[in-house]
Order: C-alpha cells, then sequence, then structure tokens
C-alpha cells in the first residue's frame, strides 16, 4: 500500500505528542506491523523528523520504538553547541576543520591520516577509501559538499557517479547539500538525471553553502576530508596537506545528521534554484 500525505502527517502527528511503538501506531491506522514499520522507515528517510530505536533486538520481545527527531535541539553538549555555531557560520571550505571535531572523540571511535599533495590537479582525493561505504550502504547517505566536482573522481575506472546509481538501484536514498551556481550546473544535472525514470526521486540536491566536506553513511560512520595549506610562511610547508578522518562514534553521528537535516530543511530545492539561474541571460558584448 501506498503511503499517501495523510498517512505521513497523522504518524508524524502521533510521534511529535510522544514516543510511539511501531505496534501502537499500527493498531491506530488499523493497518499490519510490516505496513507501518515501512511507513515509518520511508518518512524517516525523506523527511528526517522521526527516528527509530530498537529495544531486546534479536529477541521475541524485541520492542521497536519511534519517537521525534527534534532539530532544533541539535547540540547534547557545550562543545557540541559551539561547534555547531562555527560551521552554521563558515562558509569557505577553510573556514572549519573536521579536527575541532575528531579532537574529542573517543580514540576507539575514530580514525585519521593525512597525505602530502604532490600535483594537486592529479590527486585523487583518497576516493578508493570511500567507495566500500559506497558500496555497503543500507539506507541513507547523507552528503555535504562544497560543489560537485567529486562525481568525476574515479575508482578502478569507474566515476564516482556510477557508485551513486549503484546505490540508487538498492533503494539507498542519497541527500546532498552543496553550491548550486552557473558553474558546477551540468555535475548538478548529472547527479539528477539519477532519478530519471523513477517513482520518486532517491537523490535529492539542494543548494546552501557548508564549510564541511563530509558523508554519513547510515548510522554506521562519518567521514571528514580537508585540505590545508600554508601561506609561504617560514616554517611551514610548502605542499598542501589532505587530511582525513572516520568517526564511529554513535552519539557524534547523530549529531551531525541533525546539523545536515536543520540545514536541508532551510535550503532551496535544486529545481527551484535551477529555475532561478535560468532566468539569468548570457550576453556577448561588442568591443
Amino acid at each position: 500500500m501506498v503511503l499517501d500525505q495523510q498517512i505521513t502527517e497523522k504518524i508524524k502527528e502521533m510521534v511529535y505528542q510522544k514516543p510511539r511503538s511501531v505496534n501502537e501506531i499500527a493498531v491506530a491506522l488499523d493497518k499490519s506491523w510490516k505496513t507501518v514499520d515501512r511507513y515509518i522507515e520511508e518518512i524517516m528517510l525523506k523527511t528526517g523528523t522521526i527516528k527509530t530505536e530498537t529495544f531486546r533486538g534479536g529477541t521475541r520481545g524485541a520492542l521497536k520504538i519511534v519517537y521525534w527527531n527534534n532539530t532544533e535541539k541539535v547540540h547534547s553538549t557545550d562543545v557540541q553547541e559551539n561547534l555547531f555555531k562555527q560551521i552554521e557560520l563558515g562558509i569557505d571550505k577553510y573556514d572549519f576543520s573536521p579536527f575541532e571535531i575528531y579532537q574529542y572523540i573517543d580514540p576507539n571511535k575514530r580514525k585519521g591520516h593525512y597525505e602530502i599533495i604532490d600535483n594537486e590537479k592529479s590527486y585523487d582525493y583518497d576516493i578508493g577509501s570511500l567507495i566500500p561505504y559506497f558500496e555497503k550502504a543500507e539506507k541513507e547517505i547523507l552528503i555535504f559538499a562544497g560543489n560537485l566536482a567529486f562525481i568525476h573522481l574515479q575508482h578502478k575506472k569507474k566515476k564516482l557517479l556510477n557508485y551513486l546509481a549503484d546505490c540508487i538501484k538498492r533503494k539507498v536514498v542519497v541527500k546532498i547539500i552543496t553550491n548550486i551556481n552557473l558553474i558546477d550546473l551540468q555535475n548538478v544535472e548529472e547527479v539528477l538525471s539519477l532519478n530519471s525514470g523513477l517513482k520518486e526521486p532517491m537523490l535529492l540536491i539542494k543548494h546552501g553553502i557548508t564549510p564541511l566536506r563530509a558523508y554519513v553513511f547510515d548510522n554506521f560512520i562519518i567521514k571528514f576530508g580537508e585540505i590545508q595549506k600554508g601561506f609561504g610562511k617560514q616554517g611551514q610547508i610548502d605542499k598542501a596537506i589532505a587530511i582525513y578522518y572516520a568517526i564511529t562514534d554513535r552519539e557524534w553521528i547523530e549529531w551531525l545528521q541533525k546539523i545536515f537535516w536543520k540545514k536541508f530543511q532551510m535550503c532551496i530545492p535544486a529545481n527551484k534554484r535551477i529555475e532561478n539561474l535560468d532566468t539569468l541571460k548570457k550576453v556577448k558584448r561588442k568591443i
């Protein structure tokens, strides 16, 4: 049975009032547990307004609870509040370093490494380390990007764009926040073309400016990347450095998911942004 807007709003209204079990919602809607569970998964992936938690998983007494994902309360600690403010104020990728997050993570739940970039034009941005996560993503991938040039990066002669296509074929929802402008318009249209032939889009892009360069794979891992460059001052490295971070701490993954959803809800949908860009007229001045 197809999930319609009326059922969606009913479920959201119930969960907004207080956390509910899937069985409780199923009884209220007069639907089967399995159907309602599918509805909840769909609402969770498409809107981010609700989340679930399973207690006693793997047992006959397992209980799945649905609760409201309060994006208004993004941070649970003073540290997270301060980091959130820095991210919100950032515009350029150099305005915020993921290390500011990394330094607070339990050492057992983080990894990091860096590389000296000899030739930035031919550098592959360590794309190979991301591919396994694209290949095993099950439900959702959230991407903070400056632009979409990364879709042309290749691993084993296969573009990242093709790995995104594979994700969509597996019914993995992909959401991207990126700067949609005239320079990057072709890339945006290439990515959106992955929705061609689908009843509902599985890949959603919105225009937004963010200093983060990050991927969140399901509730499993965050992958950050950044480039640092010196200013030619004495004692500084004279080459660019690429730094990569991986975080598996569940609390911090949920925190970044909330940041994504808060921003995504306020960002401009790609089609609306493109409509406005199309009103710009190309002219050629006579000299």
